[in-house]
């Protein structure tokens, strides 16, 4: 899976070039990171997760695993995801450490204190960062930023940047056509395919 897509993408420098020589051992350097991300790749399918080419999802539990879609090229870091309902992570968004993404909560008003489960959308390019909440039922518009810490309870239109508790929109604007893949700027990838602003 991704061993090929890296192959027939990396870099290629003149041969016995110094950097040819320097690309190869940062690969040899990071086949070890290599091989725990693909392994990781496959651990998460078995458990269930829809998951993208070269996207990865760190977060150490996991229930209810098949009710979580990661799209290509996406990292989804070390997070606590509540997989009441479903939650579904388009291609290239990055979801920073600490992040809490939940899709349940219960009614204060019933006197049985009863569920209310709603699921969870985050669209391609999307970054969501450490330490935010995304509360059940919102959707994270496409290239979309939610600030560190930001509590989010409402839908966050596409491009546009929130902060806070609660989250509020804030002047700053995102690049309009993004085109970047999160995962790719990881150690054990990079040494594969280079840095994306080196790219042609």
């Amino acid at each position: 899976m991704s061993l090929s897509f890296l192959f027939k993408h990396r870099e290629r420098p003149p041969l016995l070039s110094k950097a040819w020589c320097k690309s190869w051992a940062k690969r040899v350097h990071n086949f070890p990171g290599l091989v725990r991300m693909e392994t990781n790749w496959y651990w998460r399918r078995a458990q269930g997760v829809k998951l993208g080419n070269l996207a990865s999802v760190g977060c150490k539990k996991l229930f209810n695993a098949d009710r979580l879609m990661v799209g290509d090229y996406s990292f989804v870091g070390d997070v606590s995801i509540q997989l009441l309902a479903s939650v579904t992570i388009g291609k290239s968004v990055l979801v920073s450490d600490g992040v809490t993404i939940l899709t349940g909560s219960h009614d204060p008003k019933d006197a049985r204190f009863r569920h209310i489960l709603a699921p969870v959308v985050i669209k391609d390019y999307a970054w969501v960062a450490t330490n935010a909440t995304i509360l059940p039922g919102v959707t994270i518009g496409e290239g979309a930023i939610v600030g560190a810490g930001a509590v989010v309870s409402k839908d966050v239109p596409d491009h546009v940047v929130v902060v806070g508790n609660p989250a509020r929109p804030v002047s700053t604007t995102r690049c309009m056509e993004l085109d970047y893949k999160p995962n790719l700027l990881r150690a054990c990838y990079e040494a594969w395919v280079g840095k994306p602003w080196n790219r042609p």
